[in-house]
């Protein structure tokens, strides 16, 4: 679901989680045709069908019953059970390689989905198809394409006025993960992100951020900001 944040700006949310109950090859099937057809949001929900059943596969819920069940924490007592029934709906699924392995999360973004396009740029190895991450070290060009990708589509994404997008280019200035490190850059959107709520950035953070800043620094990343914000969250014609 989309929530308004003032005239341009968005933040964007699910407020379902999980794969809805019933076996789960012919849930992606049914919405096989629409992801062929272009539907970025078909291909998307494909991938989160795929997706939960990867996680049901290789994780160990089982392993982690027990612990909480050790340490004395209150457990579903149909848990197991439950368990059971989600991996038999994966079954079927998990046998078409064609299905299972095919590179939902890249095609969706590149459709167009917003929640794949943010989902891709924070989750390099199902964007890049690596099975571990001894897999994603040996795959230096596919990283790299992908950081390239990852940050055209979290731009694009905040020049259209999403909010997870300005918070994730604010962590990517602030850590350096795909990019240099730039801290003017870094306080910049966190000074838009705190304008348009301070529930999305707090004074305490700003600060924070502005104590590691010269004042030449902190003119030069409210500059920034101001760009950003005429940028991502300003409709044409001037309104905010």
């Amino acid at each position: 679901m989309l929530q308004q944040v003032g005239a341009k700006a968005y933040s964007i949310y699910r407020t379902k989680a999980g794969r809805a109950a019933g076996d789960a090859k012919q849930q992606v099937l049914a919405l096989k045709p629409r992801s062929d057809a272009g539907d970025g949001l078909a291909t998307y929900e494909i991938e989160l069908a795929v997706s939960d059943c990867r996680n049901l596969i290789s994780g160990e819920p089982e392993a982690s019953w027990q612990a909480m069940r050790r340490a004395g924490m209150r457990t579903d007592p149909d848990f197991l059970s439950k368990l059971e029934v989600r991996l038999g709906e994966c079954v079927a699924l998990s046998q078409d390689p064609a299905l299972y392995e095919a590179p939902w999360l890249a095609r969706a973004a590149e459709q167009g989905s917003v929640e794949a396009q943010l989902l891709y740029a924070i989750d390099v190895r199902t964007a890049v198809g690596a099975s571990s991450a001894s897999e994603l070290a040996e795959r230096e060009e596919d990283v790299l394409a992908w950081r390239e990708t990852s940050l055209r589509y979290l731009h694009a994404l905040a020049d259209g006025g999403n909010v997870e997008a300005l918070s994730g280019l604010q962590s990517v200035h602030e850590n350096g993960y795909r990019t240099a490190k730039d801290p003017v850059a870094a306080y910049a959107y966190g000074q838009v992100l705190q304008r348009l709520s301070p529930s999305f950035w707090s004074d305490a953070l700003l600060a924070q951020s502005s104590q590691t800043l010269s004042p030449s620094q902190q003119r030069r990343a409210a500059e920034q900001a101001e760009a950003i914000y005429r940028r991502c969250c300003v409709l044409p014609g001037g309104g905010d």
